[in-house]
C-alpha cells in the first residue's frame, strides 16, 4: 500500500491522509455549526439582466427596496430571509458592477461608475422614478450612502450594515489588515496582491472551491461567489469606495433623510465609535449595534437586519 501500512491486520493511515481527514472534519463541524449556513437559503424572484447588471427582482409594491452587497460578494448574500420584504416593496438585488453575474463589466468601478450602473439598471426596470429605500452591506453600505446622496429627492431612508466609513487610506488599510491575512493580501495593491488575483482569474473554479474551504462559516454558493471579480473591478471598488472619503459629503446631502448605521459588536470592519459619533451630530442618523454579530450579520442575523429594513419601509409608506 502507498497510503497505509498494515498493523495487526488493520490499515494505518499515513500522516498526510490523517491530516486531510482532520481538516475535512474541522470544516464539516464549522460548516454545520455556522449560523449563516443554517439561516441562508437562495432568494426567490426573477433573475434577469437590467442594463449592465444582473439583478434579482421580486414584489410589485410602490417603493423600491435596493439591497447592495459588499466587496468580493454578490447579491446572493441577501437570501430568502429578505424575500418577505417584497410584500411591501419592489425588491431589487443587483450583482454590483464587476462582481458576480455582472463580472464581465469593463471600465472604471469607482463610486460614480457604480452609481451610473445602478441608475441604468433601475431605468431598465422602469423603477427610476419610484420612492426608494436603499440598504447595503459593507462596501455596499458606502455605496448606498453615495447613491442616495445623488438621488435624495426620491430616497426615503438609507441603511448600512457594517459599513467601512474610513476617513483616509491609512485608516482603511489598518482596519482591513487586522481582519485576517487573506483580507490583508487582497486589500493591497502590490505585485503579490495582483498575482493572487490574477491566479484566481485563471483558475476561477478551483479558486471558488478554495474559498469554500477557507470560509466554512459561509453558505457554499455565497463563498464561491466571492471570487467572481477581476483585479481591476476589485481594486477599483476598493479605492473608489472603501478607501475613499466621499461618504462624508454624501452624509451632508442626506441630513434630512433617515439613515441607520447598523453593525455587529464583534465586527472589526467599522471604525470604532464612528457611527455613534456621527449620530451625536446628525439628528436624522442613528447608530444601532447587534450585541453578538460580526461582519456578516446580514447572513447570521437576517431577522434582525430585515426588521430594520421593514422599519425603514414603514417610514416610507407613512
Amino acid at each position: 500500500m502507498t497510503s497505509a501500512s498494515v498493523l495487526r491486520g488493520y490499515p494505518v493511515l499515513s500522516s498526510g491522509a490523517l491530516g486531510l481527514a482532520a481538516a475535512a472534519s474541522w470544516w464539516a463541524l464549522r460548516h454545520q455549526r455556522s449560523q449563516a449556513v443554517a439561516r441562508w437559503t437562495p432568494g426567490g424572484g426573477r433573475q434577469r439582466r437590467a442594463g449592465p447588471l444582473h439583478v434579482r427582482v421580486l414584489g410589485s409594491g410602490e417603493p423600491v427596496l435596493l439591497l447592495l452587497h459588499g466587496l468580493a460578494g454578490a447579491g446572493n448574500g441577501f437570501g430568502a430571509a429578505y424575500d418577505e420584504l417584497a410584500e411591501a416593496a419592489t425588491v431589487v438585488v443587483p450583482d454590483l458592477l464587476g462582481f458576480g453575474g455582472s463580472m464581465e463589466a469593463t471600465g472604471p468601478t469607482d463610486a460614480q461608475a457604480h452609481i451610473a450602473a445602478l441608475d441604468a439598471a433601475l431605468t431598465a426596470l422602469g423603477l427610476q422614478d419610484r420612492p426608494t429605500v436603499v440598504a447595503g452591506h459593507s462596501m455596499g453600505g458606502v455605496l448606498a450612502i453615495r447613491w442616495a446622496a445623488a438621488h435624495r429627492l426620491r430616497v426615503r431612508a438609507v441603511l448600512t450594515f457594517g459599513a467601512p466609513l474610513y476617513v483616509n487610506r491609512t485608516e482603511a488599510d489598518a482596519h482591513i489588515g487586522a481582519i485576517g491575512p487573506m483580507e490583508a493580501l487582497l486589500a493591497g495593491d502590490g505585485p503579490l496582491s495582483r498575482a493572487a488575483c490574477a491566479w484566481m482569474c485563471r483558475h476561477r473554479t478551483l479558486a471558488s472551491w478554495l474559498a469554500v474551504a477557507y470560509r466554512p462559516d459561509l453558505p457554499v454558493p455565497v463563498a464561491r461567489s466571492g471570487v467572481k471579480h477581476t483585479w481591476d473591478t476589485y481594486s477599483g471598488a476598493m479605492d473608489g469606495l472603501v478607501r475613499d472619503d466621499g461618504w462624508l459629503p454624501a452624509l451632508d446631502a442626506l441630513e434630512q433623510i433617515p439613515l441607520t448605521l447598523a453593525a455587529g459588536a464583534c465586527d472589526p470592519v467599522p471604525a470604532p465609535g464612528r457611527a455613534a459619533e456621527l449620530a451625536r451630530t446628525r439628528p436624522a442618523l442613528r447608530s444601532v449595534v447587534h450585541p453578538e454579530a460580526d461582519h456578516v450579520l446580514p447572513l447570521t442575523h437576517p431577522d434582525w437586519c430585515r426588521r430594520l429594513i421593514a422599519e425603514a419601509l414603514a417610514i416610507e409608506s407613512g
